[in-house]
């Protein structure tokens, strides 16, 4: 990106480093836990669970825990949007007044007073998109009127940490221990919780995530900080919930965004597994409110429900609730087996044959649709059906008394009765909130076509290496990834993309970049989507142009430039910024 790096998928390899040697050290909570920002490159995740704190170097054996502690940098924010939340709060929308400076040391300078990318000048932001977006104006205590009194009656019951008594205290520079963090997380209230969590997956697609979530995943959601040390070097990294609320902490040397980059992969198989008990009961409040009720065997008719528990082998299982195990029998004379946790009800009306009806979360949802579907076992070929079932779901199901209402059938998808394997789990909740948008979503188990993903291709595809994101590309080329709030990972901006298209395909251009050493032209124009806020970039893993227009002279060479990271992304010279720059602007000024 122009005065920036753009994104290369190629520094992700970095993530692996040392992996294998990392160390792990429990402490009880009652210790003090904390990390050294200003010792020699370290890379530290810790959580808690269990009432005990657990950290693990990414980068070294050394297992020792210092007793220094961490700038709070903008994790502050996300304090004052759970005190929001909960106290039910209607504050006005921030409107944007600066205008943004692009030389490059005063975005700097802009970057280190984290007001950079709130909105463009003019224009109004939310509470959801401020804290993805770490918008200090927005959460600032004076703004919103919060007083020390009603600050500290909230915090005082979930948190004996000094830095959140006072409104005063919220600064980036303000030292804190990761136990106090991990601790005050856990606290946060389900409803807060859940609200955090749906304002934070637009940081992990769009944000200063989107180079590391698909390593990731989104069913672990994070607040980013950074914060420059006394010698002037970065420190950065996230903090948050795992899909099942364990809250977690990730510090190392440098930026939020480069600091996830680096270590994605290395995060990806250090933090802990989620645990699935109770992770979808849909009576909690807490990370997902979604339901689903599924009709079961639509279109092969029961002849009878036997129970199959050793206290009543066969014998008819009563109407209600069905916990356990059970045999089907069917009209065509075939039986089943399942296993049932509670989330089926068998309705039993004279005359007529016995219904399976079943009440499940989203994503218990679709992993019961893996299961019955696909191969849970084949990671990337599940996450790209994890999706694709997702995205299937909210196309074709119908809304009903504020569950989505759909068939279990060959017709709609197919929902297996029992409950659902600890791998589809994973799928589902690795790809929680996301869905198609663009596209007519279909899948066949060996057919592909037009927006309709092979199921036996996506595996095979997955077994030379390919991670969903590039099967769903491939799979559904007009389809962007987007969540259910809507908000999607590229909004197309027609108009500069048939501008490119056009002018890179002229003979002034081509004259010019086919002397270049290392242009390659992109196989298809790349897509331009629109940027909400930040700097330009270009995804040269989803050969994807993100900017704010076409239209001014500053606009065009900007995408030039970042079209000159695609087509040069082979090449040294792609990620050389003054070269990419003095060529952009060549080609849109006509000057050498």
């Amino acid at each position: 990106m122009r005065l920036w790096k753009s994104a290369d998928p190629a520094r992700k390899a970095i993530s692996t480093i040392m992996l294998a040697s990392a160390t792990v050290t429990t402490l009880a909570a009652s210790a003090q836990i904390t990390h050294a920002a200003d010792t020699a490159s370290p890379a530290t995740v810790a959580w808690l669970r269990d009432g005990q704190v657990e950290v693990r170097s990414l980068n070294s054996q050394d297992d020792k825990i210092t007793e220094q502690k961490i700038p709070m940098g903008s994790m502050w924010k996300l304090f004052v949007y759970a005190y929001l939340q909960d106290n039910r709060v209607q504050e006005a929308a921030y409107t944007c007044t600066a205008k943004k400076d692009l030389r490059k040391n005063v975005r700097e300078e802009q970057e280190k007073n984290e007001d950079l990318y709130c909105c463009e000048p003019g224009e109004q932001v939310e509470r959801d998109s401020a804290l993805a977006r770490s918008c200090a104006p927005y959460f600032s205590p004076a703004r919103l009127g919060v007083n020390d009194k009603a600050w500290k009656s909230y915090w005082q019951t979930r948190s004996d940490a000094n830095w959140l008594q006072r409104t005063a205290q919220l600064q980036p520079d303000t030292q804190i221990s990761v136990k106090d963090l991990l601790e005050t997380l856990s606290k946060f209230s389900p409803q807060a919780r859940a609200a955090a969590r749906t304002a934070l997956l637009e940081t992990a697609v769009q944000g200063y995530g989107r180079e590391a979530w698909a390593q990731l995943g989104t069913g672990i959601r994070y607040k980013t900080y950074s914060w420059h040390l006394p010698d002037n070097s970065a420190f950065g990294g996230a903090a948050g919930w795992l899909a099942d609320g364990t809250p977690f902490w990730f510090g190392a040397r440098g930026s939020s965004r480069s600091t996830l980059t680096t270590w994605a992969s290395a995060l990806a198989t250090t933090l802990p597994a989620p645990r699935w008990v109770g992770i979808n009961n849909i009576d909690n409040v807490g990370d997902e409110a979604h339901c689903v009720d599924v009709d079961f065997f639509a279109r092969y008719p029961l002849r009878e429900v036997l129970s199959a528990t050793a206290s009543a082998t066969n014998a008819p299982a009563r109407a209600g609730t069905l916990s356990g195990k059970y045999r089907l029998q069917f009209a065509n004379g075939n039986s089943l087996d399942i296993n049932s946790n509670g989330s089926l009800t068998l309705q039993r009306t004279p005359g007529m044959a016995p219904q399976i009806t079943g009440r499940v979360s989203i994503n218990d949802y679709v992993a019961r649709v893996i299961d019955r579907e696909g191969d849970a076992s084949n990671i990337q070929a599940a996450r790209s059906l994890a999706i694709a079932a997702r995205s299937y779901l909210v196309q074709n199901a119908a809304l009903d008394h504020g569950c989505w209402r759909i068939a279990d059938s060959t017709t709609r998808q197919r929902v297996s009765a029992n409950a659902p394997t600890d791998a589809a789990l994973a799928a589902a909740w690795f790809t929680d909130d996301l869905i198609l948008q663009g596209a007519n979503i279909r899948y066949h188990n060996d057919s592909a076509s037009n927006n309709r993903m092979s199921l036996k291709e996506a595996t095979k595809q997955a077994n030379q290496g390919w991670n969903f994101e590039r099967i769903l590309a491939t799979s559904y080329p007009q389809a962007s990834i987007a969540s259910f709030n809507g908000k999607s990972d590229c909004k197309p901006l027609a108009a500069a993309q048939t501008w490119l298209t056009t002018t890179s395909a002229s003979s002034k251009w081509q004259n010019i970049l086919r002397r270049e050493p290392g242009f390659e032209q992109p196989d298809a124009p790349p897509a331009i989507c629109s940027l909400a806020s930040g700097n330009p970039y270009s995804d040269q893993k989803r050969m994807r142009i993100y900017a704010r227009g076409w239209r001014s002279l500053d606009e065009r060479i900007t995408l030039a430039h970042e079209y000159l990271h695609l087509a040069l992304r082979f090449h040294p010279n792609g990620a050389n910024e003054d070269y990419v720059e003095k060529l952009a602007r060549r080609l849109i000024e006509g000057t050498t």
